[in-house]
Formats: structure tokens, C-alpha cells, sequence
């Protein structure tokens, strides 16, 4: 009984929380497209491909054990393993505390991000979108990470971006191994991260100044794009009229893209502008 009463409270706070509306900021000006280009070679090779792991972290600015679990993450991605082996995706949650300004400049992707792992607590970190080790315990997340590189890479994904008044990104996708796979269920994902993100005074509660790899955008959309199609035309591209901000460090914008199974949830490679 007290279980379901806890339960019953946590629901009705996430769908509270939810509520929020994102502010509108006139002083943050366009200042540029995204153009992003996808092309498949579905042509199965045998060639060696590194395997790079992908972290999804729901974290908030006022919730204190994001503290630890984002060092963990930061040292992890940028020391012990690097950005060619592991890639860091940030989506900041509206809990605890409904203003996360990371999270109301994104809120949609955001929402769709914790809905689809169903998160309910922050900190809450997705590896590989299949394993949620205990996100304050490096050991734990350290573990999980071994597990996915020890995966043979089913796909390589190559990824590159160049800024020229324009975000131009290159996306690259082979084929190595997908048996047993349905491409059906098959989504290729791209998002464009802010890589350091820095204030003079904490945004929220937890007293944090230094922000990574927290999300911008998601391209073309939060459903991101289905690799049978992809497979049927070739090659796809997306244009964003309007897409960079002038409040973003153009020179901290970087581009993760993942291949995720629909059903399972399981992403088999990852790939980053950061290689």
C-alpha cells in the first residue's frame, strides 16, 4: 500500500512537471542553417570498425547527484576511454525543478527522450539504450560501458561537420552485419550537442557552472529517420532554415548520430563530429 501510494505520487508529479512551458527569449537571434546529409552503403562488407558507445544522461541543474553522475560521465567520455570510443548525449529533465534552462530551450525533445526510457528520476544515465547502471556509482557505469565495447560492431557510422555560416554535416552510414536485424526497426537518430557550456553563477540549485554535450536539437525530428528509407532513396537530405542560435557557442557545436532498434531499444553504433 505505501509502494503504490509512493508510486501514485511520483506519477502525479511527472505529469505536473510536464506542465511547463518553455520561455520565449526575443534578444536570442537565428543565425544560421543546419543542413544534414545522410547516405547509406547497405552493401554488407567484412572490414574492422570500431565500436563507440553512446551515453544518454537525464540530469537537472538543481538535482545534487547529477553533480557526480556528470563527472563520472565527463571523465569517462573525455579521459578514460575518449570521444572515439565513447560519445555523451545530455537531456536534461523538468525534475526536480520544473526551470532547468537546458531543459525548457528543448522541451520537446526533451520530453520524448524521457518518455521513451520511461525516466523518472534524475539522475538516470542510458547506456547504449539498453543498460541504466546506478548513474552515481562510476564502477557501475564504467561496467556498463565495457559491456557495449566488447559488442561487435554491427554498423560504422562516420560523421562530419564543418561550419561555413552554415552547419554543414556529412553522415555516413555501412552496413557489416545486420543479421537477425529488421531494418524496419531500424532509426537513425541526430543530434546536435553543445559541448561546454559555461556561467559565472550556477543556473539552478546544485551548484554547477560547467555544462556538456547538452542537447540543441534533434534532426529531422524527434522520431529521427527510418533506415529503410534511407536504404530505398540512398541518400536524404535535411535543411533547417533558422536552426543555429546566437546564444550558442558555434565553435561547441558538435553532431552525434546513432542507429537504435525501435523495439528492443538497443543502439548498435554510434558515431560524432568529436573522431
Amino acid at each position: 500500500m505505501i509502494r503504490q501510494s509512493i508510486t501514485t505520487i511520483l506519477f502525479i508529479f511527472f505529469i505536473i512537471s510536464c506542465n511547463t512551458n518553455p520561455p520565449t527569449s526575443p534578444n536570442i537571434t537565428p543565425t544560421g542553417n543546419v543542413v544534414v546529409n545522410l547516405k547509406v552503403d547497405y552493401t554488407e562488407s567484412v572490414h574492422a570498425a570500431t565500436k563507440i558507445v553512446i551515453i544518454e544522461d537525464f540530469a537537472n541543474v538543481s538535482c545534487n547527484p547529477c553533480v557526480t553522475s556528470n563527472k563520472i560521465i565527463e571523465d569517462l567520455a573525455n579521459e578514460t576511454y575518449g570521444r572515439s570510443k565513447l560519445v555523451a548525449v545530455k537531456f536534461p529533465t523538468n525534475f526536480p525543478a520544473p526551470n532547468d534552462l537546458f531543459y525548457l530551450a528543448a522541451k520537446a525533445v526533451c520530453d520524448f527522450r524521457i518518455d521513451y526510457y520511461n525516466v523518472f528520476f534524475a539522475p538516470t544515465t542510458v547506456i547504449d539504450g539498453i543498460l541504466k547502471p546506478i548513474s552515481t556509482d562510476s564502477v557501475s557505469v564504467k561496467a556498463a560501458v565495457d559491456t557495449r565495447l566488447s559488442v561487435t560492431p554491427r554498423f560504422e557510422v562516420s560523421v562530419n561537420g564543418i561550419l561555413e555560416g552554415d552547419y554543414l554535416v556529412e553522415v555516413n552510414i555501412k552496413f557489416i552485419d545486420t543479421s537477425g536485424i529488421n531494418l524496419s526497426d531500424l532509426i537513425i537518430h541526430t543530434v546536435v550537442t553543445e559541448t561546454d557550456i559555461e556561467f559565472e553563477q550556477a543556473p539552478g540549485s546544485n551548484g554547477e557552472t560547467k555544462f556538456y554535450d547538452v542537447t540543441r536539437l534533434m534532426l529531422p525530428s524527434v522520431d529521427g529517420t527510418s533506415v529503410r528509407q534511407l536504404i530505398d532513396q540512398a541518400e536524404l537530405s535535411f535543411e533547417f532554415q533558422d536552426a543555429l542560435l546566437s546564444d550558442w557557442k558555434l565553435d561547441k557545436i558538435n553532431t552525434v548520430v546513432y542507429i537504435q532498434n525501435r523495439t528492443s531499444k538497443e543502439i548498435y553504433q554510434s558515431g560524432s563530429t568529436f573522431e
